[in-house]
Parts: structure tokens; sequence; C-alpha cells
């Protein structure tokens, strides 16, 4: 089984991540497939960068995602990207629908910050 998870890099307390998919048996720092991208939480916006197509080809075809990566994937908006793939959407509603999603997640994260 494949699992889609985070390889721990970097120094000591100050982390950062590369998104794999590996096979559920191996190490954490061990043996990938793929690597899909990188998380860095340590700096002031937390930086993610991903290879979308890549993860959402691993999603489909039955990888399973730790929380932590779940999470990830969910901020990132993947899995709505999954469930409008899923609606027959076309790809430029696709991301005109993700685009109003990232903005409107974007304007009420400021509100709440205000508060």
């Amino acid at each position: 089984m494949v699992r889609l998870r985070l390889q721990r890099h970097g120094r000591k307390k100050r982390p950062y991540y590369h998104l794999v998919a590996a096979d559920i048996r191996a190490r954490r720092d061990g043996r990938i497939i793929e690597d899909l991208g990188r998380y860095n939480p340590v700096t002031a916006p937390t930086m993610v960068t991903l290879n979308t197509e890549r993860v959402i080809y691993w999603l489909q075809n039955g990888a399973q995602p730790t929380d932590t990566v779940r999470s990830i994937l969910k901020k990132e908006g993947i899995f709505y990207r999954l469930h409008l793939m899923g609606w027959g959407k076309s790809a430029e509603e696709i991301e005109t629908t993700l685009v109003d999603w990232k903005a409107d997640k974007t304007a009420t994260k400021g509100v709440e910050k205000s508060r």
C-alpha cells in the first residue's frame, strides 16, 4: 500500500519536510517512490509547494495520506479540486472556482485576525 507522508529534513529545531509517496513498510526517512513537494512550517507564512498533478494521480490510484498530509492537502485545495473533477467540471471551471475559494479563504482569515 502506498502512503503520502512527510519526510523530515533540516537541522535540529529547524525542520522542513518533503511530501513523498512511499510504501507503508518503508522507514520515515527511508526509500520513497516519488517526491511530490515541500512543506516548511518554520517560515512566517507556512510555505507549501506541491506537484498537484502527481498528488492527484496518487490519490486517484489509492494512496492514503497521513493525517498531517491530509490537512495540508485540504488547506491547499487538492481535495476540493478532486471533488470538482468528480462532478465532471471542466479545467477552466475548476480553476475559477479554486481562485474564488482561495480568495474567500484569505478574506475570512483576514477578518478573524482583526478580531
